[in-house]
């Protein structure tokens, strides 16, 4: 099942933070908490879509319920059983994430539409849209999905799937908006199709990870310079899949250039490996991992929190992990989370 952790901030100079995790069987899906300094998680806190992500931004938490309910949850970390509110994004829209610009503004990505949406997130009031239709492929739809804010401009990854061709990938695209006019002012294409994770990196840079095509080696992780009119391009792989040895889901950077991947070979079996944007180097896998589905990981601080699904030869491995950041060492887990 899908497993999101999300840090909420403590009040310590070098919190460990508190976390937020979405947990689901694919039928149904809940939360737990796990709190800053603990191994036990409360769990069953709050139902909510079976296929949900989730984001800790300007204090609150926004939990996305993707297609089938098509909806923005928003909590308060104080009380994150009950919700302070809750918006639609339009019946079928498949919201992906959001971005919070301001107060009362945000913009929310949606993957079955040409139009990013902005909203009022405390109310949840649509302000108006963003035509993204220039990105569409010939299915007539960009696909976005991931989207950033990095210095004065809005970066949406734009998937450019080919749903009646078995969503095999065109070229991927970010879309640059103009937040401050909600205008479209700008195009890059990636150097890898099928972009699964979007980061700003201090002034100037954007890393995207990109999977390609299954199999096929195509894809990797990309580093795109901007400059301060929002004019960029990629500069290439800093890592292909080729030396990853497998297809690239998800990542997560510790620092600017160093960061953990999670990888998957030709039999579906996921594994954790730490990565150097710079040097080009990849680590071997983390050990204490089940080889089953990975749908998250972030890094806290100095520790790498891994959503570990558990696999059929052994159910039981599934939970929470916790390993440290710069060793790579597991440390704690797994930790019950209620459903996987």
């Amino acid at each position: 099942g899908l497993v999101l952790t999300l840090a909420l901030p403590t009040s310590s100079a070098f919190p460990e933070s508190d976390l937020l995790i979405l947990t689901s069987d694919f039928a149904t899906g809940s939360t737990a908490h796990l709190p800053a300094g603990s191994v036990t998680a409360e769990i069953n806190l709050l139902a909510i879509h079976a296929d949900a992500v989730g984001t800790f931004q300007a204090g609150r938490i926004y939990v996305i319920n993707r297609l089938g309910q098509d909806n923005v949850l928003v909590l308060d970390p104080a009380d994150i059983a009950t919700p302070i509110g809750q918006f639609s994004t339009g019946n079928g829209s498949n919201p992906h994430d959001i971005e919070i610009l301001s107060e009362g503004k945000a913009y929310v990505t949606r993957h079955n539409s040409v139009e990013l949406m902005i909203v009022d997130p405390r109310d949840g009031a649509e302000i108006g849209t963003v035509d993204l239709s220039d990105f569409a492929d010939t299915d007539g739809l960009p696909e976005m999905s991931q989207i950033v804010r990095l210095g004065d401009f809005v970066y949406v990854a734009c998937q450019r799937l080919d749903r009646a061709n078995g969503f095999a990938p065109f070229d991927a695209r970010l879309a640059v908006i103009d937040p401050v006019t909600d205008t479209l002012v700008g195009s890059i294409v990636l150097s890898a199709t099928n972009p699964n994770s979007l980061f700003a990196v201090g002034e100037d840079r954007l890393v995207v990870s990109g999977s390609a095509g299954f199999g096929d080696r195509a894809g990797g992780i990309d580093i795109v310079a901007v400059d301060n009119a929002g004019s960029g391009a990629s500069t290439g792989f800093a890592l292909g899949e080729d030396i990853l040895g497998g297809d690239i889901s998800l990542l997560a950077l510790r620092t600017a250039t160093a960061g953990f991947a999670v990888v998957l070979d030709e039999s579906f079996a996921n594994t954790v490996v730490p990565v150097d944007l710079a040097s080009g180097q990849v680590g071997p896998p983390l050990e204490g991992l089940s080889g089953g589905f990975i749908p998250s990981l972030v890094v806290d601080g100095d520790r790498l929190l891994v959503a570990d699904q558990g696999s059929f030869s052994d159910p039981a491995s599934a939970g929470l992990k916790v390993f440290d950041a710069v060793t790579g060492v597991l440390e704690i887990g797994p930790i019950d989370t209620g459903l996987p």
